[in-house]
């Protein structure tokens, strides 16, 4: 019986390498064939090619895109990513791209190995890969990879050097994605500013084992970063930190902690959605900007933390439209109330900043055509393509959009999200 479920497997992982393989050739086909209707576009919004991948790599539909992103089920950036993996590896790397479609290495490496091999020439990419190939196969993931940049490099040495010079001028800290409470920070230092800030954040993090108890090192090391954004905060607690004192010294245990000083209060934007209909208390939930939902209960934390900007109040169900062609500042804000992200297939982007596009065009003369039923958050390249009449849509209320692909899919989208329609 376990023998037979271990076959199960073996087979199911082959299943899942072949799919995998044909889902790239397809994309790479899609590509080499998808066009748009050009009877239905606009002279002035003509179809344009443009290339995605790296240098080898053919010109593509400026839409192809937005609809595989529909074909795929996932935002159009992640489909433009899978476009270009799966062009660079067939295009830049043909003998690579063909063990893939005979089983002999997985999809997932393959893709990886091109990206790795993104900035060389092609000529010069499909050698490295070729000395790679027959290797990789008896290497763990990271040891794979490992060996693949060290053929990167002994291929163009000067080349590995000027991309060490251009991944320092990429440097940056980015805070990203709320999760039940907490948010991400990720970044990228010199080698030098990295181990300083991990070697302070440690000792600010001891500094505050009095304060926080309960907390493990690595909680406080979280809580030392939040300390570090504020410089007065900081520098009090890490002089504290440096007085002597001695174990017997009632003062000893104040030593750590930080003298009092004017704390920086960082200011956030909280968006609280009351209905109509409640009465008394606040509802559930409550959306940060430039975050993502919390409860009411970790909002009262942050009023205790934060500044607090009071937006004016919006009632949706009586806000006058316009009969200019630009919405005002309280449409444009209950807009984003209404539809938080853009309202294109599978897209994830904030509604901020965004186009606000009339479903039905704007046309001179004709009163309140500006308003919640006619107005969706798109990007400019969706924006385009609407315009173009490549993609048609269809505003069946406020927050209910249905769009259909130059090859016919059909999408409903609401703030829930995007369903097929399939018919």
């Amino acid at each position: 019986m376990a023998r037979e479920q271990a076959e199960a497997i073996r087979s199911a992982v082959t299943c899942r390498r072949r799919a995998e393989a044909d889902l790239l050739a397809s994309i790479c086909e899609l590509a080499e064939c998808y066009r748009v209707d050009t009877d239905e576009l606009l002279a002035v919004l003509a179809e344009k090619r443009i290339r995605v991948g790296a240098e080898g790599t053919p010109l593509v539909s400026e839409f192809l895109s937005l609809e595989l992103a529909g074909l795929l089920e996932c935002s159009p950036h992640a489909a433009g990513h899978r476009l270009i993996e799966a062009l660079n590896l067939k295009h830049r790397h043909p003998k690579l791209f063909a063990a893939v479609v005979e089983l002999k290495v997985e999809a997932s490496r393959a893709v990886k190995a091109a990206a790795r091999c993104a900035h060389l020439r092609p000529e010069v990419a499909e050698a490295v890969t070729l000395r790679w190939l027959p290797r990789q196969d008896a290497l763990g993931w990271t040891a794979t990879f490992n060996l693949l940049d060290k053929l990167i490099i002994e291929a163009d040495r000067a080349a590995a050097q000027e991309r060490e010079r251009l991944a320092r001028e990429d440097r940056g800290v980015h805070v990203w994605g709320l999760f039940d409470g907490c948010m991400n920070l990720t970044g990228r230092l010199d080698v030098l500013d990295a181990r300083s800030l991990d070697v302070t954040a440690t000792r600010v993090a001891r500094l505050l084992e009095d304060r926080f108890p309960g907390l493990t090192l690595q909680q406080r090391r979280a809580k030392a970063l939040g300390i570090l954004a504020n410089p007065a905060q900081a520098l009090a607690l890490l002089q504290s930190g440096d007085q002597p004192t001695l174990p017997g010294d009632p003062e000893h245990h104040e030593a750590a902690r930080p003298r009092p000083s004017k704390v920086y209060r960082p200011e956030l934007g909280l968006a609280v959605h009351i209905h109509a209909d409640s009465v008394g208390g606040l509802p559930p939930a409550a959306r940060v900007d430039k975050a993502g939902w919390i409860t009411s209960r970790l909002l009262g934390e942050l009023l205790g933390e934060a500044k607090v900007t009071v937006h004016p109040v919006i009632d949706l169900a009586d806000l006058d439209p316009s009969d200019g062609y630009e919405p005002g500042a309280q449409l444009k804000r209950a807009v984003e109330i209404v539809m938080p992200t853009e309202m294109f297939p599978y897209s994830n982007r904030s509604s901020r900043r965004l186009d606000l596009d009339h479903t039905v065009p704007w046309r001179e003369g004709y009163r309140a055509q500006t308003r919640l039923g006619n107005l969706v958050p798109l990007n400019r390249r969706a924006h385009r393509a609407k315009t173009a009449r490549a993609w048609k849509s269809l505003q069946r209320g406020p927050d209910v959009l249905v769009w259909e692909s130059p090859l016919g899919y059909r999408y409903e989208l609401t703030p829930c999200g995007t369903w097929p329609l399939r018919e």
